[in-house]
């Protein structure tokens, strides 16, 4: 018997959520983008009276600057959606018996995003406790704090010396794939060391460094959304922080695009750009319904246990389409 909290139970094959659009006047000084997001997901060579296929998807959420409308997922197994209890993520979950060698299902939403500059809610001490621990990937003492402490000396206030680690990093830091050992996999000790990386190393160093001088800070994945393309496939993940000012919330920060660009270095502290789609929040995730395996390092793409055991022959196609 599995225990979880259950927000939505459907016994049909689809399921539509509508989330009306919201808009303000205030809103039209941003620069928007509404797209269509079309995922495809198929699980292949599943082992025979092997126990159950157990699924988990990301469920992207209506938050201040996105807005996630017309959500359906097509499904052989029925879903239900659920939400993690430490970020708040919200989780499709899908298990079955008896699935012989495939299983096929697919999602797709309309994602409609602006511009964002920053999140005046207030958040509670508790949370923004748990924004100041380390993750598994993620330090906050020893050398990062060390190395914080060096970044930020003579700086004065919070926001001058997040500033400043920004700045390090993006001058640092080499944006680079070429070594899946080190590149992508979000350690902040093995970025410091290499000094390259993708956004997800780029966001780990930042985090721990921020966090070590008592600033909260959190990450936070999704999709990109290519600039200036009307449709097309989706390649990867992207990812980026947010940190906490007192009075004044959360502020985010894209400093692996800083660096590939750096004539927006400035932009992005304090911006992120509308091509992109928010997925989930967090480090180190424990599932609802929890999974058997590790806490998941991050949590972009689907994740399948087969009798307990992670399982990797997947594939996942996602392509995009700008509204009219």
């Amino acid at each position: 018997m599995i225990n979880m909290k259950i927000e939505i139970f459907s016994i049909s094959i689809l399921i539509l959520i509508a989330c009306p659009a919201v808009s303000s006047e205030a809103e039209t000084n941003h620069r928007q983008r509404g797209v269509l997001i079309e995922e495809k997901i198929v699980l292949r060579d599943i082992p025979p009276d092997n126990g159950p296929v157990r699924i988990w998807l990301p469920y992207p959420q209506s938050k201040k600057e996105q807005v996630i409308e017309d959500f359906q997922i097509n499904s052989p197994v029925e879903a239900i959606f659920t939400t993690e209890p430490e970020y708040g993520n919200k989780v499709i979950y899908l298990e079955a018996e008896g699935i012989k060698e495939y299983l096929s299902l697919s999602v797709s939403f309309v994602a409609r995003r602006k511009e964002y500059t920053e999140d005046n809610t207030i958040s509670g001490a508790t949370l923004l406790k748990r924004f100041l621990k380390p993750d598994r990937r993620v330090p906050v003492n020893g050398e990062i704090k060390n190395l914080a402490l060096n970044i930020t000396r003579g700086k004065r206030g919070d926001m001058e010396k997040v500033r400043s680690i920004y700045d390090y990093l993006r001058d640092e830091l080499t944006y680079s794939k070429d070594d899946p050992a080190i590149c992508g996999i979000g350690d902040s000790l093995i970025t410091l060391r290499y000094k390259k990386g993708i956004c997800t190393d780029y966001h780990s160093l930042f985090i721990s460094l921020v966090r070590s001088i008592g600033i909260p800070a959190r990450f936070e994945i999704g999709f990109p959304i290519p600039k200036n393309v009307k449709e097309g496939k989706i390649n990867g993940y992207h990812c980026w922080a947010e940190f906490y000012i007192e009075g004044r919330g959360w502020i985010p920060v894209d400093i692996s695009e800083a660096d590939k660009h750096p004539e927006n270095k400035d932009y992005f502290f304090g911006h992120l750009d509308e091509n992109r789609v928010h997925l989930t929040t967090g480090r180190d995730i424990r599932l609802n319904p929890e999974q058997e395996g590790e806490a998941l390092n991050f949590f972009v793409f689907p994740y399948v246990e087969i009798g307990g055991k992670p399982f990797d022959k997947i594939s996942t196609d996602i392509i995009f389409k700008d509204l009219t």
